[in-house]
């Protein structure tokens, strides 16, 4: 039996700049009927990250040497609520309603996936994590090529949005203030460990189409500053993603793959199409940040092209199989 309403679990590593601003905002929280717990999962820091956690009353797990999927399951394990909410250091839960509205709308659909908080801007955000975070809602443009669409269906009186989700899966959420509800994590198979962008669209492609959304209940997403740090973590991500493939069954692109990637490469190649694209959006929108959308593109698809070259050509076969093995150590939690 769960013993609270919500856990939130939130994996760190040296993030004490930013796990202060993502901890207060759980705590102004106006919801005074929600019994909550947070769970930090903390990856060996060096920093004051464990100090500011035990500061705020946190739980503080010891994940040391796990990448932040696996130190999220670790904490699923230990996790006494009903709903679990994921949320990243980074990220800063915007308003004080959140924790009232989303496991409210859960308890009214509890068929729902989950329920996916916007991207919202933050006045300290430069105009690139405007753009991949509020006008994207995705944090990649070239995901959001790939991404399928959701289909609107209805919209409560709260103001709560229910979409639909494209069968095949083929949407990436489950992370940056997405709340579920726990017995999902029953479904979690026991051959593989836990990946946000396998373990949710397999809930989807078995029938959890419905996903649930208000506008307002978003998050800030302190995600990136400048350009180089964009195109470093996009080849980051790429290559982890391609040495997760070796392990995991399909991703939530899995229906992109092949021939759609390449369209995918060669549209933000271009600039032109992103060009127009943006120029549209920017009008359609009264948003000036979309603007950014061909040199972001073509920016993604640098850092994606050089990931996946330094995955294909940067090591041999050998070498790859030796990084699969320690991926996998880091993605999956002892048991």
């Amino acid at each position: 039996m769960a013993d609270c309403h919500v856990s939130f679990v939130i994996p760190v590593l040296n993030s004490e700049k930013l796990l202060t601003d993502c901890l207060r905002s759980i705590r102004r929280q106006d919801a005074p009927h929600i019994t909550y717990e947070i769970l930090i999962a903390d990856g060996g820091s060096h920093d004051r990250s464990v100090a500011v956690a035990q500061e705020y009353g946190c739980r503080v797990l010891v994940a040391t040497g796990l990448m932040a999927e696996a130190a999220k399951q670790m904490a699923f394990r230990e996790a006494r609520g009903e709903y679990i909410a994921l949320l990243d250091a980074d990220n800063e839960i915007a308003g004080t309603d959140w924790l009232r509205v989303a496991p409210a709308a859960l308890e009214r659909h509890p068929d729902a996936l989950g329920f996916e908080s916007y991207y919202v801007k933050h006045p300290r955000h430069t105009h690139l994590n405007c753009y991949l975070t509020g006008c994207l809602q995705i944090s990649d443009p070239y995901a959001r090529f790939l991404a399928g669409r959701v289909r609107l269906e209805t919209r409560e009186p709260d103001g709560t949005e229910v979409f639909e989700l494209p069968a095949d899966g083929s949407y990436p959420t489950g992370a940056n203030g997405f709340i579920f509800h726990r017995h999902l994590l029953e479904k979690l198979p026991s051959i593989h460990g836990y990946h946000e962008a396998v373990f949710f669209p397999q809930l989807i492609r078995t029938g959890f189409r419905k996903l649930l959304k208000n506008p307002t209940c978003g998050v800030h997403h302190h995600y990136v500053t400048t350009w180089g740090d964009y195109f470093r973590k996009r080849q980051r991500a790429m290559v982890i993603y391609m040495l997760r493939r070796e392990e995991t069954p399909a991703a939530w692109d899995a229906g992109g793959r092949g021939g759609r990637q390449w369209l995918a490469l060669a549209w933000f190649g271009t600039v032109l199409g992103p060009l127009l694209a943006g120029t549209w959006e920017a009008i359609r929108q009264h948003d000036p940040d979309w603007l950014l959308h061909p040199l972001a593109g073509a920016v993604s698809t640098m850092g994606n092209s050089l990931g996946i070259l330094r995955y294909k050509l940067g090591t041999d076969r050998a070498r790859r199989i030796a990084l699969t093995q320690a991926l996998h150590n880091k993605m999956n939690p002892p048991t």
